[in-house]
């Protein structure tokens, strides 16, 4: 699949507007357009925004109604974020269908849709260039990179906070909208949120998943039939692992061993898989538990989470266990 330096051009919107038969300011191509758009806002509208880096599925469907239901006006963003990726990972082969996604989007009541360059994201950036060397200026969580998924793909939410605090600053929402699937970035989002002021809610939305508990992604298309059939363990050992919590296991080092256990009865020789991480953290700061933390687990705020790798492709899943203050 071929990588366009411009993901939307001007003349496709302006045709898919005319298809559609709606304005062409509802789709802002550059940060100038979308600011416009915003500045002319009542400013008394609550304002949902749901970025995304398109190739939507029925998670995604479901973050826009949310906002949609909830929000005077809601804006979409479509951005595949350079920055997230490593240079040995999938930046040219991710998914890629604006006209479709965008089509979905005003379907499904999206107000306004910001598809911007990486020049209007990164200016002075190289097309092609990823990792977090795209920006001089980074927003860099702390401790991320110790984190489960963090320290799987370290700089990942260097590349995540960055690109999610500049879209805050272009679209200026009152709400902002993501999936519980991603949790560590969930978490990061709502801690970078506090510790940077930013004037917004953020409003997590339950995982979407597969008749048989896979969860909704858009990189379940790399999934081999046979990979797709032992995919739903990922999710089966986290639901083990609830289950042992609910019903009054509290050992850190028991619970990991609960949910390593139910991935290893479908991992014959470790072969078909290798389990990325499997972690058990505090659900608002991201600290692991174990170790200085100590191994007996509270009540409450608990976010169990891991992420297996088949080689073409990388699932992660949680699950939020306790009650959640």
């Amino acid at each position: 699949m071929s990588v366009r330096k411009v993901f939307l051009t001007s003349e496709q919107r302006d045709q898919l507007c005319r298809e559609l038969s709606i304005d062409k300011k509802r789709i802002c191509i550059s940060i100038e357009e979308m600011r416009e758009v915003r500045k002319n806002l009542p400013t008394t509208s609550s304002v949902g925004f749901v970025p995304t880096m398109g190739a939507l599925h029925q998670g995604h469907l479901s973050l826009i109604e949310n906002g949609v239901r909830d929000n005077d006006v809601t804006v979409g963003s479509i951005f595949v974020n350079a920055a997230q990726f490593a240079p040995h990972e999938d930046f040219s082969k991710y998914p890629r269908n604006p006209v479709e996604d965008i089509e979905t989007m005003i379907g499904k009541g999206i107000d306004y849709i910001f598809v911007p360059t990486q020049s209007d994201m990164y200016p002075g950036s190289t097309f092609g260039q990823t990792s977090t060397e795209l920006s001089t200026t980074q927003v860099v969580p702390k401790g991320a990179d110790f984190m489960s998924e963090g320290s799987a793909r370290p700089g990942f939410f260097t590349g995540v906070s960055t690109v999610v605090s500049k879209l805050f600053n272009i679209v200026q929402p009152t709400h902002a909208y993501f999936g519980q699937k991603d949790g560590i970035q969930v978490l990061l989002v709502r801690r970078m949120v506090r510790d940077l002021n930013f004037p917004l809610k953020v409003v997590p939305c339950p995982t979407l998943r597969e008749p048989d508990g896979l969860a909704m992604s858009s990189r379940n298309i790399y999934l081999s039939k046979e990979q797709r059939e032992i995919a739903p363990v990922l999710y089966k050992s986290l639901q083990a692992v609830e289950k042992a919590f609910n019903n009054g296991i509290r050992s850190y080092g028991s619970l990991i061993d609960i949910g390593l256990n139910a991935l290893s009865a479908q991992n014959l020789d470790g072969n078909v898989f290798e389990v990325q991480y499997f972690s058990i953290c505090d659900a608002v700061e991201g600290s692991e538990f174990g170790g200085e933390n100590g191994d007996t687990l509270p009540d409450s705020n608990i976010m169990v989470s891991s992420a297996i790798n088949f080689g073409n492709c990388r699932i992660l899943d949680n699950v939020l266990v306790g009650e959640q203050l």
